[in-house]
């Protein structure tokens, strides 16, 4: 036996840049054995062994586990070899998608609760708006005053997301439109959130640019139907009429309020 070609465990782990104990269980899981192992229980590494190591650690870095490798370097031909990389690399794709909506979701909630936490509100206003892409998902007509039926268009919402495998980006909203023009209630038409590349030509709203009445408030669904009404004068008093319908954004209900009943909703009506 060349012994210059022979390594103990902590000089084969050394050249590793492993532990021993990694190498101990590299052999009790049967992925990488010494090539000898002396009457005393000395083991001994082969220097060429390096490679079979190194094969081991780039498997590791597919994200293969120690069980999917083991079963490759066993008897796998190169072609099971390319199959388990393209699937790998499906799963990494997915994930880097999942990292990357994070990051949005991450973005967005700190850009909207600070929206939340620095407006004014109760206060009309009137500001020139930038177009803006959403995503809008058509709804049975509910009256925004049912709490009911409020939670079960949110519950359908998140089940069309859900089916087709997509997240909804913030901001999320609904759209209002007056029952009729003889009525004061309004109906949820619409629910909508910030438009994706994934979203539907079928389902994409363009929010045209041009000039809106705002005003937000918190409060109650009896407050918000006043707060509504309210709006409704102030651009009336102000000569204005309405153009579009009433955009209804909600202002991170719940990481500011905690309540399902104390809600805040910044509401947006087109003018001319």
């Amino acid at each position: 036996m060349n012994k210059k070609n022979m390594l103990s465990t902590g000089e084969f782990a050394k050249i590793c840049k492993v532990t021993k104990q990694t190498l101990f269980h590299y052999d009790a899981v049967n992925l990488l054995k010494p090539k000898h192992i002396s009457g005393k229980g000395y083991r001994r590494y082969g220097v060429e062994q390096f490679f079979d190591f190194d094969m081991i650690a780039v498997f590791k870095e597919t994200g293969s586990s120690l069980k999917e490798i083991k079963e490759y370097v066993h008897g796998k031909s190169t072609e099971d070899f390319l199959a388990l990389f393209e699937a790998k690399r499906v799963i990494l794709r997915k994930e880097r998608e999942q990292l990357a909506h994070r990051e949005h979701t991450l973005k967005d909630m700190l850009t909207y609760t600070r929206e939340a936490l620095d407006f004014t509100y109760d206060t009309f206003m009137v500001q020139r708006q930038e177009e803006e892409r959403l995503e809008f998902l058509p709804t049975v007509p509910f009256p925004v005053d049912s709490l009911s039926e409020i939670v079960e268009r949110f519950v359908e919402y998140f089940d069309f997301f859900a089916t087709k495998q997509r997240k909804p980006r913030l901001p999320f909203g609904m759209v209002l439109d007056r029952d009729g023009e003889e009525h004061e209630m309004y109906l949820g038409r619409y629910l909508f959130s910030r438009a994706t590349r994934s979203t539907p030509r079928s389902q994409l709203h363009v929010k045209p640019e041009g000039a809106y009445a705002i005003l937000a408030h918190k409060g109650t669904m009896p407050t918000h139907k006043k707060a509504l009404a309210k709006l409704l004068g102030h651009i009336k008093s102000a000569g204005l009429a309405v153009a579009s319908y009433v955009y209804a954004y909600d202002m991170m209900s719940y990481f500011l309020h905690g309540s399902g009943e104390v809600y805040a909703t910044k509401y947006c009506i087109q003018v001319e």
